[in-house]
């Protein structure tokens, strides 16, 4: 920096003691800028500064762009959800319907079976009910055989016809014997 103190020196200068000393003295401190160092230092603030800004916008445009795709993922994960629940709630729609339909299905089933089998009942009901009256019937016919016999047939009545003379387109027709 100032001067350097040299030991082989027979006699040192005044002034050499005085820089050393001065430099011990300002040992870590700054030497005084000067004007052109203290626009210098301004200019380098300035842009400094800019620069800091510009990051600190960088930044905050990249957190934007974070929070925005973050957002845009959340956005697309909540409607994968949404229309996985759509989907799961039409498939359990689905297999209401289809589970009630079955059950209807079955419902109507036995109402068919039950109706056939009381349509069966009826019509074994009746085809019994014609047996026993068929049955009746005979033995009524056959007791009323037995008891009223039937009436001789009538005697035959025997009726003698002449024959007539047979005509012909007002002409009598002799009859060949």
């Amino acid at each position: 920096m100032g001067s350097e103190f040299d030991y082989s020196a027979p006699d040192a200068p005044a002034t050499a003691v005085a820089d050393v000393v001065s430099e011990i003295k300002n040992q870590g401190k700054l030497p005084p800028l000067t004007d052109e160092q203290i626009a210098q230092r301004k200019v380098d603030a300035e842009i400094y500064q800019a620069e800091c800004q510009w990051r600190d916008q960088e930044r905050w445009a990249e957190s934007d762009r974070k929070q925005a795709v973050a957002a845009a993922m959340a956005e697309h994960e909540r409607r994968v959800a949404l229309e996985q629940a759509q989907r799961k709630a039409r498939r359990e729609r689905q297999e209401q319907i289809s589970r009630e339909v079955r059950e209807r299905e079955l419902r109507d089933l036995r109402q068919q079976v039950t109706r056939q089998d009381w349509w069966q009942r009826n019509v074994d009901a009746a085809a019994r009910n014609a047996v026993a009256v068929r049955e009746r019937q005979a033995l009524i016919s056959d007791l009323d055989r037995i008891v009223n016999p039937p009436a001789p047939p009538p005697e035959p009545e025997v009726i003698y016809a002449e024959p007539e003379e047979e005509t012909f387109c007002g002409a009598k027709i002799p009859r060949w014997r």
